[in-house]
């Protein structure tokens, strides 16, 4: 699955005159946006942007809708203090979210839906939309969190309860496992100790390590399956389908 679908169409693969020819009959674009992030002892660290970035790939594919690459770095500078994180700071996260979008709306696309995979975008996400309005007022932008679709949070409710967790859940680690399998080779999953499930928001790095030592979030990631996986993606490429039909 970590292949790309061979029918979606990818604005990375594609020449210019190919995008100007593309515009003439579609306005609407995809653009993934997610993190690159500590997900505990056996969540890989780029979850976030490789769910939304998989998720937008297969939709690109069922509906033919240019899809941009994914921007695989977010604000996640609570997770600092450990290895791998890398992040912007939120004032730089919307000013390179707000060129972005500038960019794909200067060459003619006028409906974007982004797909994000990062709880720590959502306040830049629409800070950026609203700082972009002021000068495109007719431009259309959805945000969609995936993991936040009602369809995704009744099945991890049945299926992992209170297990789930905040953050390196059993949903959002069972996408990754379903899609990139070979990053998991040698991962081990075990039950882990239990975390605080309160807790003041938000927290510095060092605080944030020393709430949560393995940066779990009330999570217990070995509960988590390809199987999982596999329905949790179908779920969410299916809601954000729809979505984006009516944009």
């Amino acid at each position: 699955m970590s292949t790309t679908p061979k029918n979606a169409v990818y604005l990375s693969h594609s020449t210019w005159p190919q995008v100007e020819e593309y515009l003439k009959s579609n306005k609407k674009i995809i653009f993934p946006v997610g993190s690159t992030e500590q997900h505990g002892p056996s969540g890989i660290i780029g979850i976030d942007y490789l769910s939304s970035e998989s998720i937008a790939a297969e939709i690109s594919a069922q509906t033919k809708t240019m899809v941009a690459p994914a921007l695989p770095f977010g604000m996640a500078q609570h997770h600092m203090h450990f290895p791998g994180t890398m992040s912007f700071t939120p004032s730089t996260y919307v000013q390179v979210v707000c060129e972005l979008l500038e960019s794909l709306a200067q060459h003619g696309f006028e409906k974007i839906l982004l797909i994000n995979g990062h709880g720590g975008n959502i306040a830049p996400l629409t800070t950026a939309f609203s700082e972009v309005l002021i000068r495109r007022p007719k431009l259309q932008m959805k945000l969609v969190n995936w993991w936040h679709l009602k369809e995704v949070q009744d099945y991890e409710k049945i299926h992992f309860a209170d297990k789930n967790g905040f953050h390196a859940t059993c949903g959002e680690v069972s996408v990754t496992r379903y899609t990139h399998p070979e990053a998991y080779k040698n991962v081990v999953f075990k039950e882990e100790f239990e975390t605080v499930k309160e807790y003041p928001w938000p927290l510095s790095p060092s605080e944030f390590r020393k709430t949560f030592p393995d940066g779990r979030m009330a999570s217990q990631p070995y509960l988590s399956s390809e199987d999982h996986g596999h329905k949790i993606f179908n779920l969410a490429c299916t809601s954000i389908k729809e979505t984006l039909i009516k944009l």
